[in-house]
Parts: structure tokens; C-alpha cells; sequence
């Protein structure tokens, strides 16, 4: 029994070193604010919401490993010749809420995880609708990606991901 406690308490303190790490890596990783026309979120063990008002945003990325993002770009504008965001989800989920007047183009990779868009059809925008690209990838966890206007509050209650890595 002693030994199992000595086990026991062993794991707690490893995991704990290993979170501690993890923060003390994403924060390094991370740069940009809320009005930053370029930006990247990374979180490990943990999560991390952002709502992003560039009046230019050229290019985005997002990190998670055992954790979750929340980020919301409806108060964002886009560069005139478009931008790009990468978003990775390991062992967590990333929601991203998007203005339904953008063009989004996405490009999926998932493995045991899965990716969810629902967007606007690039079909029914005018041509010179604002155009987002964005890469998505998901191993063992989940990417959300979600069309909305700007007064719709059910978007983030909607559409989340759920479950034990989703924060």
C-alpha cells in the first residue's frame, strides 16, 4: 500500500512538472493581441480564448495539446488580399467564429480527430468577399469552425466542441 501511495504521488508530481513546462512553453510560442494583424495561440494543458479585432489580419495560428481555443474573429477585418490560419489540435479542440460575409476555404487533415466546418458556401458570397484560407488539423481531438453574424450569441453554445479536452 505504502508503495502505491509513493507511486501515486510520484505521477502527481511529474504531471505537474510536465504542465508547468508545457505553460511555460506556450507562453513563449504565443505573440501577438487583440488588435495584432498576425498573431499565434499555443496552450499545452490548459485553454485559452481570444477575440481578435485586427483591422488587418494576414495570418493566425493556433497550437493546442491537451487543451482548448476559443477564438473569435467576427470583430476582425481582413487584409484586402485575404489571410491565412493554421490551426492544430492535438489530444484538445479549437472553435473558431467566423462573420458569415467571409469567403472560407478549408483544408483538412485529421487523424482520429475530426474537422467541422460550417461556413457559408463560397458559392452564395459576391466574389470580392473577404477571403479567409484556412489549414486545419486534428489528431486525436477536434477542430470547430463556425459561420455567424455579428449579433448571433447561440454560435459559441451551438456549435463546441465537448468532451474532457474541451475547454
Amino acid at each position: 500500500m505504502r508503495s502505491l501511495v509513493k507511486a501515486g504521488v510520484g505521477l502527481v508530481v511529474v504531471l505537474a512538472g510536465l504542465g508547468a513546462a508545457g505553460q511555460a512553453l506556450a507562453r513563449r510560442r504565443t505573440f501577438g493581441d487583440e488588435t495584432a494583424d498576425e498573431f499565434a495561440i499555443t496552450t499545452y494543458v490548459g485553454g485559452v480564448e481570444r477575440a481578435c479585432r485586427a483591422t488587418a489580419l494576414r495570418h493566425g495560428s493556433v497550437s493546442v495539446v491537451c487543451g482548448g481555443v476559443d477564438l473569435d474573429l467576427r470583430d476582425a477585418t481582413l487584409a484586402p488580399d485575404g489571410a491565412s490560419l493554421d490551426l492544430s489540435a492535438t489530444w484538445g479542440g479549437v472553435n473558431v467564429v467566423v462573420p458569415a460575409t467571409w469567403k472560407v476555404l478549408v483544408e483538412q487533415r485529421a487523424a482520429l480527430g475530426g474537422v467541422d466546418a460550417r461556413v457559408t458556401p463560397p458559392e452564395e458570397l459576391p466574389d470580392e468577399a473577404p477571403t479567409l484560407r484556412i489549414e486545419a488539423t486534428a489528431r486525436l481531438g477536434g477542430v470547430a469552425i463556425k459561420a455567424t453574424g455579428p449579433t448571433d450569441a447561440s454560435a459559441e453554445q451551438s456549435h463546441q466542441l465537448q468532451g474532457w479536452a474541451s475547454t
